[in-house]
């Protein structure tokens, strides 16, 4: 067996070894946590610049892209206005020569029945005649 002295002094050697393992264990592990603490600020700082980075360029494109449709709304309201523009005078050009139609035929009718009356003055009158009783009759059933 062994001496009880050698054990003695081999677990003072085994604590003193120990001790200083630990000692350089504490210190190594401290300086990695001070590493780490530092990666992890830059990283940060990293993540923080590129992110800025990244909105300013979002923010750019999404101006860029509220201006494209600011002018293709502008350029589509300008062609509707056209095409309307156009429709409203092609309107009013045939509602000009539907009156003038319908002016030509008035004037025509007028004149037809200016010649009768003037051609047959007494059938004219008994025509209008009847047409005023007839007339005052419906009227006065209504009342």
């Amino acid at each position: 067996m062994s001496d009880p002295t050698e054990t003695i002094s081999t677990s003072e050697v085994i604590s003193t070894s120990a001790k200083k393992k630990l000692e350089s264990g504490s210190e190594h592990a401290r300086r990695a946590w001070e590493a780490t603490a530092q990666a992890a600020k830059h990283v940060g700082d990293a993540v923080k610049k590129e992110a800025r980075a990244v909105f300013s360029s979002s923010k750019d494109h999404l101006g860029k892209a509220a201006q494209n449709l600011s002018e293709a709304a502008s350029d589509a309201c300008g062609t509707l206005r056209s095409q309307a523009s156009q429709k409203l005078h092609a309107c009013r050009e045939q509602t000009e020569a539907a009156i003038e139609d319908a002016t030509s035929k008035v004037k025509t009718l007028q004149s037809n029945v200016e010649d009768y009356v003037h051609s047959h003055p007494l059938k004219s009158v008994g025509i209008a005649v009847g047409v005023g009783f007839i007339l005052g009759a419906i009227f006065w059933r209504r009342q």
